[in-house]
């Protein structure tokens, strides 16, 4: 009974690492590579945030729906605050997204996506409610897209793509298969 680990080894051997372990144990600080531009700089630092305030306090004024001054000051605070959280937060999980310019015409069809999307969910269950018709059924599908690597601007493709995927109501997407080049989504209302 003197001798009982009841949380086992957990990845150790004789006070050592396992080979095995992939990544930090609990507790343990991660190992960070350095990136070849250095330390980030405090006007990049102060972009950032500026960046995080503008789309916080639009986030703000749309919920909010409405221009009265004290509103606008009381959202301009709790923006400032929400970005100042989100980059330090960002700052020391050494989080670093690149956007290219050449993405950003595609989000243009995004809303157009979400009503037609919230409009196919919203007609099948009515058609289910109202007429006892079966509830639609689901599918998955698997759409080629290139999984790419894993630098900043691989990484934030591939989050801009699952989150553009998943927007609307009728479709989420389960994950990218690097091996296949695949994206595995599914769709609440086969579409046709």
């Amino acid at each position: 009974m003197a001798n009982q680990n009841p949380g086992g080894d957990a990845g150790q051997q004789d006070g050592k690492r396992s080979a095995q372990a992939a990544g930090p144990l609990a507790g343990e600080p991660r190992r960070r590579p350095q990136l070849a531009a250095g330390p980030v700089s405090a006007g990049h630092r102060v972009a950032v945030w500026v960046a995080w305030w503008v789309v916080l306090m639009s986030l703000w004024v749309a919920a909010d729906d409405s221009l009265a001054g004290d509103e606008l000051l009381v959202g301009a605070a709790v923006a400032a605050a929400a970005a100042t959280a989100a980059e330090l937060v960002g700052h020391q999980a050494d989080v670093r997204l690149r956007v290219r310019a050449a993405w950003l015409p595609r989000a243009a069809g995004l809303p157009g996506q979400v009503v037609r999307h919230t409009v196919l969910v919203f007609c099948a269950l009515a058609r289910a409610l109202f007429t006892k018709a079966p509830p639609p059924r689901g599918r998955f599908r698997e759409l080629p897209v290139r999984y790419g690597d894993d630098t900043p601007l691989g990484v934030t493709r591939r989050v801009l793509l699952t989150g553009a995927r998943s927007l609307a109501p009728n479709e989420f997407v389960l994950g990218i298969d690097p091996e296949r080049d695949v994206m595995v989504t599914h769709q609440l209302v086969e579409e046709r």
